[in-house]
Parts: structure tokens; C-alpha cells; sequence
């Protein structure tokens, strides 16, 4: 149960929905619903975006929604390049949420009041770009609680609000294990309380893989679209090469 392949989340998603409801952030925020048998289900979008579409399309198929949260700024990824635009749009089309991913570590030395505004103009890019309304703000590497109490972006909600914490049994697959224990063995699965659970698809796959072999398929799926790239951008070049190599 433990290990995290695909068939284990399909087990974990499957039992949570025939006593949960799954929701996203704006509705608890925004809504009259009650805060009652509710589970958020997160992904942070750290590395891998199609590792990211794999784990959308379990979700759609066992008829649950997720938040997928994106970073505007990402040396692994381009959310505007046309290959990982596509896979976002389909990430949207399966019915899921998105969110912005916001890296503190890109700036330096702001205000509370300077951050907002930096997580709002982020906010804005991608909502521009794909025409749809984001559903919250997640943070990359956090910083404290308390400078999140303070922390207020109108409109969107960020996953650290007193609403979410006070409310909800936080469990996360972080560094590839469940390190406040598998959502169906914790006292608040039992007693049916609210959970917000973080997955980040890169850690995921059919059979069971350990945590560095994830990183070596990462890095070698990243060198083999490099090389597509490159390839593609100076197709003339090489073309050219060829011809001269021949003529030899």
C-alpha cells in the first residue's frame, strides 16, 4: 500500500471517495458548503509535466478532480512552450484545477506586501495565457507559518491559510514516502476527518521505483527532449552536414 505505483493511488483515490468529497481551494474558501468529509487533493508541478498528464488521467478516469499547481518559472519545464502548453490544456480539459506554484527563491529580500504583489503579476501571466481562472497559490521550500498568517491575495487562496490548516489533516509524499503517515492508516481517516493531500507525480509509476531511479528516468527523459529539440531547431543544419559529409 505503501509503495507508489499507480495501482496503489487508484486504490488510495477509489476508497477516499466512498466516504470523501473531493474539492479544491477556492470552494472551501469561498463557498457556504460545509468543511465536512472533504479531501484536497495537490500536486505540486516541481519537474516533470507529463509525469504530471499521467497522474490527471487516473484521476479523471476514477471521476475525481485535482489541483495542479504550476511553477511561471521553471528550469525543467515551459508552460508556454507548444509540447507542455498542449499538456497543460489537456491537464484542464480532464476537468482539473490549476494553480500557480510560487518559488520564494526567485526573489530577493521583499515585503509582505511586495510578495503579493509578485504572486499576483505571476497569477496574472498564466491566467492570461491559458484563459482560465486559477483556483490558489501554492509555495515551493515554504517559509513559516506565521509569515503566511499574515500573507492575504484577495481573490485566490494560498494552501497555507488558517482555513486549510486549522481544517484539514495535512499528509505529503514528499522525498518520495508519506512522511506524516499513508492517508488510510492515519486517526484522521478513521474518525473521517478532512484531509489535504500533496502528490507529486514524479515519485509515481506502474511497478514500484526507488526514489533516485525516478531522478535517472527524469533526467534521461529531459536529455532525450533536449536532443529532440535540438535537432528539430537546426533540422536545416544537420541536413546540410549530411549532404556535405556524403559529397566527401
Amino acid at each position: 500500500m505503501k509503495d507508489l505505483t499507480y495501482g496503489n493511488y487508484k486504490t488510495l483515490i477509489s476508497t477516499l471517495k466512498k466516504d470523501y468529497s473531493f474539492t479544491c481551494f477556492s470552494k472551501i474558501k469561498f463557498s457556504n458548503e460545509p468543511i465536512n468529509k472533504k479531501v484536497l487533493l495537490r500536486h505540486d508541478i516541481d519537474l516533470s509535466l507529463e509525469k504530471a498528464l499521467e497522474m490527471a488521467e487516473i484521476e479523471h478516469e476514477l471521476g475525481v478532480s485535482a489541483v495542479y499547481f504550476l511553477f511561471l518559472r521553471s528550469p525543467f519545464y515551459n508552460i508556454f512552450s507548444g509540447k507542455e502548453e498542449k499538456i497543460i490544456r489537456k491537464i484542464i480539459e480532464l476537468q482539473h484545477y490549476i494553480g500557480l506554484h510560487f518559488d520564494f527563491a526567485k526573489y530577493d529580500n521583499l515585503t509582505i506586501s511586495q510578495m503579493s504583489y509578485q504572486i499576483k503579476r505571476e497569477i496574472d501571466f498564466l491566467q492570461d495565457f491559458y484563459q482560465v481562472k486559477l483556483d490558489g497559490v501554492s509555495f515551493h521550500r515554504p517559509l513559516s507559518l506565521d509569515f503566511f498568517s499574515r500573507l492575504e491575495l484577495s481573490n485566490y487562496p494560498h494552501s497555507y491559510e488558517p482555513v486549510f490548516v486549522n481544517n484539514f489533516k495535512y499528509l505529503s509524499d514528499s522525498r518520495a514516502s508519506w512522511r506524516f503517515g499513508h492517508p488510510l492508516e492515519c486517526e484522521e481517516y478513521q474518525q473521517k476527518e478532512n484531509m489535504h493531500i500533496l502528490v507529486h507525480p514524479i515519485w509515481w509509476n506502474e511497478e514500484n521505483v526507488k526514489d533516485t531511479e525516478c531522478l535517472d528516468n527524469l533526467r534521461t527523459v529531459y536529455h532525450q527532449g533536449f536532443e529532440q529539440n535540438l535537432y528539430s531547431e537546426l533540422k536545416s543544419f544537420w541536413d546540410g552536414k549530411k549532404k556535405t559529409d556524403n559529397e566527401k
